[in-house]
C-alpha cells in the first residue's frame, strides 16, 4: 500500500498522512490496516473527514494498478474498511500479499 500512497502523495504527503495515522491509532498504520481495517477507515475518515471514501476509492485504484490489490473495483475495498465484522476477512482476500 505505501507505494500506491507515495505514487499519490509524494514522500512528504506520505510522510505527513502516516504520521497522523500513527499518532491517530497508536501503532504501524499499515499493520492496523490488516489486523483492524474498519479502525482504519475510521482514522481515515478523522483525517479527510467527508472526503474519506473518496480518498480510500483513490488509493485502492492505485493499489490496482500496481498489482497490490485484486477486487472488481475500488468500493469494494471501501467496503471492505468499512464493515467492523468480516471487513478483515474481506480485506485479506483482496490483498496480494506473495
Amino acid at each position: 500500500m505505501r507505494p500506491a500512497l507515495e505514487a499519490l502523495l509524494g514522500k512528504t504527503g506520505l510522510k505527513v498522512l502516516e504520521y497522523h495515522l500513527e499518532k491517530l491509532l497508536h501503532g504501524d498504520p499499515y499493520s492496523i490496516l490488516c489486523t483492524e481495517p474498519h479502525r482504519f477507515y475510521l482514522a481515515m475518515k478523522n483525517i479527510f473527514g467527508e472526503g474519506a471514501d473518496a480518498m480510500v476509492q483513490v488509493i485502492a485504484k492505485k493499489m490496482i494498478d500496481k498489482g497490490i490489490l485484486e477486487t472488481s473495483s475500488p468500493s469494494e475495498f471501501l467496503e471492505a474498511l468499512k464493515d467492523p465484522q468480516k471487513g478483515r476477512e474481506k480485506l485479506l482476500k483482496m490483498l496480494k500479499l506473495f
